[in-house]
Formats: structure tokens, sequence, C-alpha cells
């Protein structure tokens, strides 16, 4: 990240390929205090979002140049968010067909083993008798 006067601004676009800032590289303050609050609290785009929906619920309707910046913000951070989603979907779905042309058996246990932990099994009926009838 060259130059950002905020180091994090450079997460909103970076890739998984791309260097982002390391809590021993950007922060003033204690480093081992901050690296800790990333691991076991939140990321810094978890901070970051919880802040922002906060203001914005106390902004509610309210106008102004920081507010529309702010919103501006999110409204882009939720485009790239779903963008990332969708990416992660297709690359799933190409893999799965990968799989499933160099070896239909393993693809075949895949989606088995997808669907029994996506898709909860019907309830069994007490007593099948009463069911039939």
């Amino acid at each position: 990240m060259i130059g950002l006067p905020f180091p994090w601004l450079g997460l909103l676009g970076t890739t998984p390929d791309e260097p982002r800032p390391r809590a021993d590289e950007t922060y003033a303050g204690d480093r081992t205090v901050e690296a800790q609050v990333v691991a076991e609290v939140a990321s810094f785009g978890k901070q970051l979002g919880i802040l922002a929906e906060a203001v914005l619920e106390i902004a509610d309707e309210r106008q102004g140049a920081g507010v529309e910046r702010l919103r501006s913000i999110v409204t882009r951070v939720e485009t790239i968010k779903a963008h990332h989603a969708r990416s992660l979907e297709d690359r799933a779905e190409e893999a799965f067909g990968a799989l499933a042309a160099a070896d239909p058996a393993a693809a075949s246990r895949l989606l088995s083993s997808l669907e029994r932990r996506l898709i909860p099994p019907e309830s069994e009926p007490a007593d099948r008798d009463d069911a039939a009838a």
C-alpha cells in the first residue's frame, strides 16, 4: 500500500493474493494487543463495518457530506462483498465441474456429502401405519 493515510483503507480493494497491513507494521499502539484483538475479537473490516453501521443508525435520515461519504463507502464495500461471494460460488461450481469430468464417482460422493450437510433429513412419522392411513 503506497502512502495511504489510513493503511486499513487498502483492505477495501485487495484480493487474497495482495499484501495486507500487518499489526506489527501499521500501528503506533501496542502491537501485541492489536494483533490479539484482530485474531480473537474482530478483523479490521468487521470493526469498521460495525462502526459504520452504528454511525449510520445514529445519522438515520440526516444529510451531510460525512454521512453521505460513509453511505457511499458502505455501499461500495457491500458491492465488493457481493462480487466476491458470487466469484466464490463461480469458482466452486467450476471446481465441481472439473471434478465431475475427472472423477464422476468422487463428484457424486461430494454431492451426497454436501446434501447431507445442507438438507436436514425429513422427519419420520412416529408410526408408519398411521402415516399410510
